[in-house]
């Protein structure tokens, strides 16, 4: 499963990979924003188009569904044709479907288009990552997916505000037109010119491509794509419960969670910028180990802390603070790792990375649900379970001893 140095595009000059890098942030950034930009509209929903509160939330949950069903497929097909066309046609259908939803009359029309949009948005999940290992060095792709990483963490906390401006000025389907047009642009940009992206890569003699399954059997791959997903999927599923635990039993405030999302935002967006740095110093197996082990020391420290009776916002952030931290530092060394150990069949890679990280906070939240009034115990419990294992993940399974990342090699491609 060698993915070879001869596979980056040497021929490329330095603004030409950063003009390929921005079309690959715009393209994630069109489909990374439709869920979060329309937050703000989902109360009114009801009001606006009929149904109940309950089939508004669904506007959420039909399209986390369809894009899990459009990163299994897309993560199929990825190998089939051209990797930039078909960036390109999704993106384009993407625009599409999201200019429709926002002609809808009534809420069930919305939904059954939004699982339509979940599902074509899922070509911009997956495609990009295995276009940047190809434009840059392996520690050039760990900077720049680091840093893509930092600025993709930004949307969370400011889509919804750009969400409830939109809502203000020009209506709910402002957060469906915005969509639309980011990805008819970069669609058309791809049409026009899909040079600007690269080409798959060739087979190696000796590679072979064995489906879904033989990513399951392919144990260096899941060391690393384990790890990563629960750690991220641990920290979202903590972010999904905190607000209600923060204000409901600590006595907190929505304004404190806030600050405490902004801080963790800006750990994340350091210690991703820094990862560069650090790969160079350490090496790229001990930043994975360091990265995750901070996060199983947070683990460890919030269920003292909980289960000690602690009420302490400011002490919780202090304890959580680690675990975007942990992540930044392994995330893009973590993310090219498991990539070159899914070669040749990168697309599966990193879909399977993908929708492991989409379902895994889907059920930490839901499991999390009916013993929420416990308070910050039970999401102590929840956030252990699912990250501890990534230590064992990276532990007890194998390295990628293949076409391991240049500590060398520190300049951007």
């Amino acid at each position: 499963m060698h993915h070879p140095d001869s596979a980056v595009d040497e021929a490329r000059t330095s603004r030409e990979r950063m003009l390929a890098c921005l079309i690959v942030v715009i393209a994630t950034l069109s489909t990374m924003v439709s869920i979060d930009l329309v937050l703000p509209a989902i109360p009114t929903l009801p009001s606006l188009l009929g149904g109940d509160p309950q089939a508004a939330q669904y506007v959420l949950a039909t399209y986390m569904g369809g894009s899990s069903i459009g990163l299994i497929l897309f993560g199929s097909i990825a190998h089939r044709f051209d990797a930039r066309k078909l960036l390109a046609w999704s993106l384009l259908a993407y625009a599409i479907v999201s200019a429709l939803a926002a002609l809808s009359t009534d809420i069930w029309t919305l939904n059954a288009i939004r699982v339509v949009q979940g599902a074509t948005s899922a070509g911009a999940a997956v495609l990009p990552a295995p276009m940047l290992r190809r434009l840059f060095s392996d520690t050039g792709a760990v900077r720049a997916i680091s840093v893509i990483g930092s600025i993709q963490s930004l949307v969370p906390g400011l889509a919804p505000l750009i969400g409830a401006w939109l809502l203000h000025v020009s209506g709910w389907q402002a957060s469906f037109i915005v969509p639309a047009v980011l990805g008819g642009l970069v669609s058309i940009v791809i049409f026009l010119k899909p040079s600007l992206l690269p080409a798959n890569p060739q087979m190696q003699a000796g590679q072979t491509r064995g489906g879904y399954w033989a990513l399951l059997r392919n144990r260096p791959y899941l060391r690393y794509a384990l790890s990563h997903s629960l750690i991220l999927g641990g920290l979202i599923t903590f972010v999904f419960s905190a607000p209600y635990i923060m204000v409901e039993t600590m006595g907190g405030t929505v304004e404190a969670f806030v600050l405490f999302q902004l801080l963790s935002v800006a750990m994340f967006v350091v210690t991703s910028n820094l990862a560069g740095v650090f790969v160079h110093r350490w090496g790229p197996e001990r930043l994975v180990t360091i990265g995750t082990l901070m996060v199983g020391a947070s683990a460890i420290a919030l269920l003292v802390y909980a289960f000690a009776g602690g009420s302490s916002i400011v002490v919780l952030l202090f304890i959580m603070l680690p675990v975007p931290g942990g992540l930044g530092l392994r995330g893009g060394v973590g993310f090219v790792k498991s990539l070159a150990a899914s070669a040749p069949d990168e697309g599966r890679g990193s879909a399977a990375l993908m929708l492991a990280i989409t379902l895994l906070p889907t059920i930490g939240t839901a499991l999390v649900a009916p013993f929420i009034q416990f308070g910050l115990p039970a999401l102590a419990i929840a956030f252990a379970v699912i990250t501890l294992p990534a230590i064992a993940a990276i532990y007890l399974l194998p390295r990628y001893e293949g076409s391991a990342i240049s500590t060398a090699a520190m300049h951007l491609g």
